[in-house]
């Protein structure tokens, strides 16, 4: 890190990513710091040889010594986390004074601990993760796997007789042979559709179906599995700053989720016609196939763990936005997706082993469906599909070579400092005061690009106060735009 860049950074003093430190702590504390940065989605970076109340360079006493604690301090950490130099431990001189750097990269799959604990960057803050916390990390990425849970609420009658034995006889026809299994429960067992539990000490243990026996054949999963739907919602303006023209909620099993999808977008999507020699050739705005499969992708790889989540379309006049609960597990980044590499552990390996063999087709493309998306967008001269993750993944189909809405603003003409995320109110002057529809066109806008909005981020984007601030949000959550999360001065609106 250059030291221009360094000495800006520190003037912004500490944050979610930044903390300071005067002299090294004692071995134990830093390794609890540092897994509180090494839990985290974004990683972080600690100066050693900054106060951390005035952010003055003071520099280290010793550098041999402040890099020998963070090593001892890495060493505590389970597992031992590797830092390297020069990449990740640094020394740089700043206004003639030493100061050490250990950056620490964005979490990739791993939950660190130190003293017993696992520990979370909150703001400039470290503190223990609790419980649900803890879960939910590790059924984000896979290693706790929600889809084979009981449901306790549920029965083996909740699950369709006649769906599984259609899932049984296709598996017949896939491998030409009579199936092994003919007792459903023992199938479903088999499947990891159902699981034992013990009861008492007395007492047989009870068949429960699990969270993706539901998924796959119950007769009404979202009465048990409120998250368990599909909202689609079509506009007729760019932004979505208009209240919707239509919308669908999408419920039942999975491959019925799918199907219904696909319907709505069959008829949501227009039809043009084109000419070769003496035939007319009607194509689609969008290839359906390619909208279909990334349905597909979002229903079975989502994380079902967040509880009053639903998979979310939104159709839009330019574009078509599929927004997934639940971000990519460790093993898997953007790029390795773009290149059409499937993870290796898909965090909900049940669904997909059962799906791949149940009669529709929806599983064909397994580790493939993002090369066809590509592709199919490519060969209908349509932009790449567009990937991006904002506490959730979203995949973005669009109709022309504009990505940017036509009635909206572009990125690139906001501040900069809200093009990072708006978290510093730009000045009056910076942003020239407009009327309430091109403002809201703003607002969703950046809660796109970035996922979420404040009220605090939109007084910075529009220039207007925090009454308007609050009358303009919340009428983008009466007309079914955003929806509010949270309370209070910490509330936010996303998509």
């Amino acid at each position: 890190m250059e030291s221009a860049t360094l000495e800006a950074l520190i003037q912004k003093g500490e944050s979610y990513t930044v903390e300071f430190k005067v002299a090294p702590p004692r071995p134990g504390e830093l390794a609890e710091r540092l897994c509180g940065f090494a839990n985290s989605r974004l990683g972080g970076v600690l100066m050693v040889g900054v106060a951390d109340q005035t952010w003055e360079i003071v520099g280290v006493k010793s550098e041999a010594n402040t890099l020998d604690v963070i090593i001892q301090a890495c060493r505590l950490c389970k597992p031992p986390l590797t830092l390297t130099l020069p990449n990740q431990l640094q020394v740089v001189e700043l206004q003639g004074k030493k100061v050490v750097l250990a950056h620490i990269p964005p979490n990739a799959g791993v939950l660190y601990q130190a003293g017993g604990s696992y520990w979370l960057r909150r703001g400039t803050y470290t503190s223990p993760m609790d419980t649900a916390e803890v879960s939910s990390f590790l059924y984000r990425q896979g290693q706790l796997q929600w889809e084979a849970q009981p449901v306790l609420e549920a029965t083996l009658e909740d699950l369709d007789s006649d769906r599984v034995r259609a899932y049984l006889e296709h598996l017949a026809d896939l491998t030409k042979r009579p199936p092994r299994i003919n007792d459903y429960t023992e199938l479903l067992l088999k499947l990891k559709c159902a699981v034992r539990v013990a009861g008492g000490e007395q007492a047989e243990p009870t068949v429960y179906p699990t969270n993706a026996g539901l998924l796959l054949f119950g007769y009404a999963p979202r009465y048990l599995l409120t998250q368990a739907e599909v909202v689609a919602t079509y506009y007729q303006d760019n932004s979505g700053v208009q209240r919707y023209t239509d919308r669908k909620t999408l419920v039942g099993t999975i491959p019925e989720q799918i199907d219904q999808v696909a319907d709505v977008l069959r008829t949501w999507t227009p039809i043009g016609g084109r000419v070769e020699g003496f035939h007319r050739i009607d194509e689609p705005a969008l290839p359906l196939e390619s909208l279909r499969e990334a349905v597909v992708n979002a229903v079975v790889h989502r994380d079902y763990s967040l509880a009053g989540t639903a998979v979310r379309i939104f159709y839009y006049p330019n574009r078509v936005e599929i927004h997934n609960p639940g971000v990519l597990p460790g093993n898997l980044s953007l790029e390795r997706l773009r290149q059409g590499e499937a993870p290796s552990l898909p965090r909900n390996p049940i669904l997909v082993s059962v799906l791949k063999d149940m009669p529709g087709g929806y599983m064909e493309r397994v580790g493939s469906g993002i090369r066809f998306m590509i592709n199919q967008m490519l060969d209908m001269k349509l932009p790449e599909p567009e990937f991006r993750e904002q506490d959730e993944f979203v995949v973005t189909f669009y109709k022309a070579q504009t990505a940017t809405p036509t009635n909206g603003v572009s990125q690139s003409e906001l501040p900069r400092d809200l093009r990072r995320a708006g978290l510093a109110a730009a000045p009056q002057s910076a942003i020239e005061m407009v009327g309430p529809g091109e403002r809201r066109a703003m607002a969703m806008q950046f809660v796109r690009e970035n996922g979420a909005i404040t009220h605090k981020q939109y007084r910075a984007l529009t220039g207007v106060a925090e009454t308007t601030a609050i009358r303009d949000l919340d009428g983008l959550v009466a007309n079914g735009s955003l929806r509010k999360v949270g309370s209070g001065p910490g509330r936010k609106y996303v998509q």
